[in-house]
């Protein structure tokens, strides 16, 4: 297997994939760096791991999925009123950072979402834009993709199944969660 890669947008189940995947054994690295990945250097923020989360990687998932054949992606989804939530109170809270013109995870949201702020209609149509090219790009390669709503409690079954993995006694952390749990 190559690498694994978790394409969900933002506030996904993102940080919980990657914790997941790390009590799996594998080493993996949540948000690397945008500024790296946006420039396609990938092996350089990627080498020395053998999975990668967030928004950083779900942006380049057609270019991560032919620099790295044969590997595994995880689409984490979430329910959508849950999800703008969760999203807005993220943007609220890093307002500052985000308003920085200079800010790599700034000009990447903006390339995403098509704005820094928060816009319910271009957020709405970001995720399901980004759900849709993920299911057409692997349309004729369904056992390379699994879609993953880990907010809404889904887990270890399908997640070990999929990277044919055990499932380890401990339950599926929780974590980096809001008040607008699913």
């Amino acid at each position: 297997m190559g690498m694994i890669f978790g394409i969900g947008m933002s506030k996904t189940g993102t940080y919980t994939l990657n914790a997941c995947l790390e009590i799996l054994g594998f080493r993996s690295i949540h948000f690397p760096s945008p500024t790296l990945m946006n420039a396609g250097r990938f092996e350089e923020v990627l080498g020395g791991y053998d999975a990668a989360t967030d928004i950083s990687v779900s942006a380049y998932f057609r270019e991560l999925d032919m620099a790295y054949p044969g590997s595994k992606f995880i689409l984490t989804v979430r329910d959508i009123e849950s999800w703008l939530r969760s999203v807005e109170d993220h943007r609220l809270r890093r307002e500052q950072e985000l308003s920085d013109p200079d800010c790599p995870k700034a000009a990447l949201r903006e390339m995403i979402y098509g704005t820094r702020g928060f816009d319910r209609v271009r957020f709405v149509n970001a995720y399901w834009t980004h759900v849709e090219r993920v299911r057409d790009h692997f349309y004729r390669r369904p056992k390379d993709l699994l879609e993953l709503d880990l907010c809404g409690g889904e887990g270890w079954e399908r997640l070990c199944a999929f990277l044919g993995v055990a499932i380890p006694e401990q339950p599926v952390p929780r974590l980096n969660t809001t008040r607008y749990a699913a």
